[in-house]
């Protein structure tokens, strides 16, 4: 059962990240509609008799981001980590919606956005990252499926 769970959710992410980049989602409305009918599906699953309640969690409002440069516009290389929490790994699965990487001048300017599962607490996060010496900039944002 477990499985199935994975493949569903598997297949719900797909669905919902088709739907975002291909720009039907930029409407308030509409990820609520989107939101629902998630819901509506999670509802006809059920594991070991009890319903699944699916829900979206909305993109953070700070995303997690790394500026290449100082305020007088001198180089501010990396390495560097920024960080943002998400959402319990524990029933979430999380995914990229964003990123943004400027100032990418060279082989050496390394610049990533991932997300990882905080090992001590369990919790989802966001990494904006620059590689050692990178003085590129670098903004990351983060959106999680939570069922329930």
């Amino acid at each position: 059962m477990k499985s199935a769970m994975t493949a569903i959710a598997a297949a719900l992410i797909a669905s919902v990240l088709t739907y975002l980049f291909t720009g039907q989602g930029e409407g308030t409305g509409e990820m609520e509609g989107l939101q629902s009918q998630v819901s509506e599906l999670a509802a006809q699953i059920s594991t070991g008799g009890g319903a699944v309640q699916l829900t979206i969690i909305e993109e953070s409002e700070q995303d997690a981001w790394l500026q290449g440069a100082n305020r007088d516009g001198s180089p501010r290389p990396g390495p560097a980590d920024d960080q943002k929490p998400l959402a319990d790994a524990s029933n979430s699965l999380c995914f990229l919606t964003k990123v943004e990487i400027e100032g990418m001048d060279g082989p050496e300017d390394v610049a990533t956005c991932s997300v990882q599962v905080d090992e001590f607490t369990n919790w989802w996060q966001v990494h904006a990252t620059q590689g050692d010496g990178t003085d590129a900039s670098v903004s990351c944002n983060a959106r999680c499926i939570v069922w329930e």
